[in-house]
């Protein structure tokens, strides 16, 4: 009785695990994932790229971005645009001319997405804030890795990145540079607490549901570029350029990104990833309104950011010194 108890819970895992995971599939060799991708005619290309020449440790490492557990006392979302207000397309890189986008980053084989996101969006407040488009204003995210708390080179989630990054801040990346690791939190240089660079407050502009493109539309043109979580499967390692819709491959887990803008006419966001500029479209990649309802989930948190400040006073060393500082 006692292993016919057990060999029943073994089944219902088994049971819960597929319907969790319903596109789970054997991963395709990337000829026949391309033909595929032509069989659906789809508007996304597989190649061979940055990750998908990583080990299977290393690619299920890129995918360490967990959901929340509840939203706790994150002020509400705020309720959406109305559809009219908001423009057919938006891109953060070219607005008015101006881009408030800083490079793309590598955080190479650490899962620390839900660091890399929040500190990409901090960046580009910050550019907007005070004004300094085309500006590389290149924060650390190695500190709040080693000193938030937020979770480790596994996995780790980003509100707590970025309640770190709007109590404490962080600094520039030469004050502890990234180590692909998690590292002690002392590493960092002296006092750098003193003058930190700090966003004013974050709210979940979409949290734990199916969303809509106007959702994240409202938050990004509102508040600029918003953190998304989104759910990884193999194909998307192989991306190389167009919109990309998942078509095969096993789950790899959840994963935030930076989105950056959209375009009606590609029925798409635009987002800039942190797998450096050899992997997708240079380190940006389009992807469709059709995977905020599938099992991608795009979209189901959403991250939005107001305010931000940086280094001022004249007393601040001059290596902190990257907005404010002529």
């Amino acid at each position: 009785m006692f292993s016919q108890a057990i060999l029943r819970k073994f089944l219902l895992c088994v049971c819960c695990s597929i319907l969790a995971h319903p596109a789970m599939a054997q991963d395709l060799t990337l000829p026949e994932l391309q033909r595929l991708i032509a069989e659906k005619n789809l508007s996304w290309t597989a190649g061979e790229t940055s990750v998908s020449r990583l080990t299977p440790e290393e690619k299920a490492r890129l995918a360490g971005g967990l959901p929340e557990q509840g939203e706790g006392a994150v002020p509400r979302r705020r309720a959406p645009l109305p559809a009219a207000e908001l423009p057919a397309a938006l891109d953060w890189r070219n607005y008015d001319g101006k881009n408030y986008v800083t490079p793309v980053r590598d955080q190479k084989t650490c899962g620390s997405c839900y660091v890399f996101a929040p500190v990409a969006a901090l960046e580009s407040k910050l550019l907007r804030v005070y004004n300094r488009p085309g500006t590389n204003l290149d924060l650390s995210e190695q500190i709040p890795l080693s000193c938030s708390g937020a979770g480790d080179c596994t996995s780790g989630t980003a509100s707590m990145s970025s309640n770190y990054l709007r109590d404490t801040g962080t600094s520039t990346e030469a004050c502890y540079p990234y180590a692909n690791t998690m590292g002690e939190c002392d590493n960092a240089c002296a006092n750098w607490e003193l003058a930190p660079y700090t966003f004013a407050s974050w709210n979940y502009a979409n949290s734990g549901q199916l969303t809509t493109p106007d959702v994240i539309k409202s938050a990004v043109f509102v508040s600029g570029p918003v953190v998304a979580r989104m759910v990884i499967y193999s194909d998307f390692y192989d991306y190389t350029a167009g919109v990309y819709e998942q078509v095969s491959g096993t789950y790899r887990g959840g994963h935030f990104v930076l989105v950056v803008g959209w375009d009606d006419s590609k029925s798409a966001f635009l987002c800039k990833n942190s797998w450096n500029t050899t992997w997708g479209e240079q380190g940006y990649f389009w992807i469709g309104y059709s995977q905020l309802t599938n099992v991608i989930r795009f979209g189901e948190w959403v991250y939005a950011y107001e305010g931000g400040s940086g280094p001022l006073a004249a007393s601040v060393p001059q290596g902190l010194l990257l907005l404010n500082g002529e």
